[in-house]
């Protein structure tokens, strides 16, 4: 009976987290290139103990046009990479800017990586004569000289990708290599939109709140099982 508690109380944890993810999942609706959190799922593992697992949809987004010659989506499979302070990060978010030092960065400021490392676009002149051009495999210009080539990435295990903040992933010790180039095309002037089906995690959030309170409700049982029995072997 203890143990049916114990078994109880890991499945109202993984509820609540289920929760948290879907109302994240909800709060990043409107974020581009946010990728949905699937709700955690309990599984077994070889002794029998119950194990929590959280998985990332890596589905991808609808793609929205911008005409912003600095908004760059991905159609298909790969990540661009970004420089943080905590390394390298793969991200879907293209909403990049050109910092006051010329560098070419995210929202955050984290600069875009590119085949040869930072691209920096400081010392070309970009006048409407000098346009910047994102070519559908990456190839970063300024009227007809060619800066560098955005570096596209993919985890080597997908597995051990990590969210460290709304659109990003670390690939721990796994690592990352490049994209192959048949697998992908940049969209200049186009962003990619959140992935999250707002009916979907409504459905859940539906789901998960009948469930949670089903749990709450077993354990109030078994604790006034395990009461009961403790009166009686007093007696």
């Amino acid at each position: 009976m203890v143990k049916g508690i114990y078994v109880a109380a890991i499945g109202l944890d993984a509820r609540m987290k289920n929760l948290e993810t879907v109302a994240n999942n909800l709060a990043n609706i409107n974020t581009t290139g946010y990728k949905r959190g699937v709700p955690f799922s309990e599984i077994l593992n070889q002794a029998g103990d119950v194990q929590i697992e959280h998985v990332t949809d890596y589905k991808q987004g609808d793609l929205a046009e911008t005409s912003n010659p600095l908004d760059l989506a991905i159609s298909g499979k790969g990540f661009f990479v970004v420089q943080t302070n905590n390394g390298d990060e793969l991200t879907r978010g293209g909403n990049f800017k050109i910092s006051d030092d010329g560098f070419l960065t995210d929202a955050n400021g984290n600069k875009v990586r590119g085949k040869n490392g930072s691209i920096n676009l400081l010392s070309y002149n970009m006048d409407k004569n000098q346009q910047l051009t994102i070519t559908k495999d990456g190839q970063v210009k300024v009227g007809d000289n060619v800066v560098d080539s955005l570096l596209i990435a993919q985890p080597l295990d997908a597995q051990q990708t990590v969210r460290t903040s709304g659109v990003n992933f670390n690939t721990g010790n796994g690592g990352f290599i490049a994209a192959d180039e048949k697998d992908y095309d940049i969209k200049q002037g186009y962003l990619e939109e959140s992935n999250v089906n707002p009916i979907q995690e409504m459905e859940e959030m539906i789901q998960l709140n009948t469930e949670y309170g089903s749990a709450q409700k077993m354990i109030n049982f078994l604790d006034q099982s395990l009461d009961e029995a403790n009166q009686i072997g007093k007696v």
